[in-house]
């Protein structure tokens, strides 16, 4: 099974006026950020991420969520990027979900050899 490392994230545009309440899920569970509901993000911000996660082989998806203080919380898209052995690093644009929705995000991640490592180590 290939091992992934989530670098970072960062909004290029976000949904609401005010910052996105922004969290991210993978196979319906929130694994991003650890101990809080969510991080806030503008325009421009990065959000070192840092995390490792073993994911299958071919098409994975992380889901990028806005919480919501009294409605439900809106999935505002996914980032859809394919892992094989070839180790390196990528960068994958969210595909956008929500309607009228104005979010825009990036995710940039690696995946690392068989001993776990980035080609940077």
């Amino acid at each position: 099974m290939p091992t992934i490392r989530i670098k970072s994230v960062q909004c290029t545009t976000p949904d609401e006026i005010d910052k996105d309440e922004m969290y991210l899920k993978k196979d319906g569970h929130k694994i991003w950020p650890e101990g809080e509901k969510y991080h806030r993000v503008d325009t421009g911000d990065v959000e070192e991420i840092g995390m490792t996660l073993e994911v299958d082989e071919g098409w994975n998806e992380i889901e990028v969520w806005d919480y919501d203080f009294v409605s439900l919380n809106d999935k505002l898209g996914v980032f859809k990027f394919k892992v094989d052995n070839d180790p390196g690093k990528y960068s994958t644009s969210m595909t956008l979900l929500e309607r009228d929705s104005t979010a825009s995000y990036m995710l940039f991640w690696e995946i690392l050899d068989s001993d776990g490592k980035s080609v940077d180590d």
